[in-house]
């Protein structure tokens, strides 16, 4: 199939690979498991060629497009990693019209943990990726921030909580809590928010993805915190209640990394400069007379839910 994908036989591509091997003297490909699979040092090629070629790529878009003014060609492919969260509740839209205003561009992108979306841009096998809580003092990467997500407090239906409406901060205290890991920054900044409402809740259980968290919420009635879109299907079907609660200002940021020595494309810097026009979303929507009429009008909330059970699939396998 990989062959044939690029107009080879699959000897020719077999020999080149032998070929390969030979000049680098390891091994890239393990044939001993079906179907093959890239060995360390065969990982560790594929990533950083595919940082060079991209690169490559990037050269000659500009070369061949540095004539050209900004409104006309946008061309070539563009290939992002994002964490799960922001993949499923943003990318889809952001992918149609990207694709509406650049008929002749692509847009590709992988969804994974972090750690990974980091690796994946130093390396350079994609032109940006999309992470939360983004590190703005990492040294090879460049941040941008997107947006700050509204964060917000939910309950099952069965629980106390959701039949009291607006509730203070003290009536949290000691309530238990479907919590985030406590290793990870999202939990550090919910307690730092609990902190200065003087409030100390009673963690239940803790969970190292929003998915997890959220189900945890509905099945065993609890009380989480959770980025706002990802909850927004189960307010809306009723799985989980919305719990006002006075002086909870709680946001999660969102934001863009990419490497510092590496320039983007035409098409990379056409997509990121879509996502900075577009940081408004569901209610922080600014509405105006003509917004629905306008080509730059703020996006939809959108939850792509086919993707969202075969992540949730994934997560709960890993």
């Amino acid at each position: 199939m990989a062959a044939s994908d690029h107009g080879m036989t699959q000897s020719a591509a077999s020999q080149s690979v032998q070929h390969l091997e030979d000049f680098l003297s390891v091994q890239l490909i393990d044939r001993t498991k079906r179907p093959f699979v890239l060995t360390a040092e065969g990982q560790k090629f594929y990533d950083g060629l595919s940082g060079v070629l991209r690169q490559f790529d990037s050269l000659v878009d500009e070369v061949r497009l540095g004539g050209i003014s900004s409104g006309e060609t946008v061309a070539g492919q563009v290939v992002a990693a994002s964490i799960y969260s922001m993949g499923l509740s943003y990318i889809p839209i952001l992918q149609e019209k990207f694709q509406k205003h650049y008929p002749s561009a692509t847009f590709a992108y992988q969804l994974a943990h972090p750690h990974e979306v980091y690796r994946m841009v130093e390396q350079g096998s994609v032109d940006f990726g999309l992470v939360s809580y983004p590190d703005q003092n990492h040294p090879a990467l460049q941040t941008t921030l997107w947006r700050h997500e509204p964060m917000i407090l939910v309950a099952s239906p069965r629980h106390r909580l959701s039949s009291l409406g607006r509730i203070s901060p003290e009536a949290l205290s000691q309530v238990g809590l479907v919590a985030f890991a406590s290793n990870l920054r999202i939990r550090q900044e919910i307690d730092k928010e609990l902190r200065n409402l003087g409030v100390t809740m009673r963690v239940v259980v803790e969970l190292d993805n929003i998915d997890s968290v959220k189900h945890a919420a509905i099945v065993n009635s609890g009380v989480a915190f959770l980025p706002m879109l990802t909850a927004q299907n189960e307010l809306a079907a009723g799985s989980l209640k919305l719990i006002p609660c006075d002086g909870l200002e709680l946001t999660r940021p969102l934001g863009i990394i990419q490497r510092r020595d590496v320039t983007l494309s035409r098409a990379a810097r056409s997509f990121v400069d879509l996502m900075m026009k577009n940081r408004i979303w569901d209610q922080e929507r600014i509405k105006s007379t003509d917004s629905e009429n306008s080509e730059d009008s703020p996006l939809e909330p959108y939850v792509d839910s086919k993707a969202a059970n075969e992540a949730a699939s994934t997560l709960a396998a890993g």
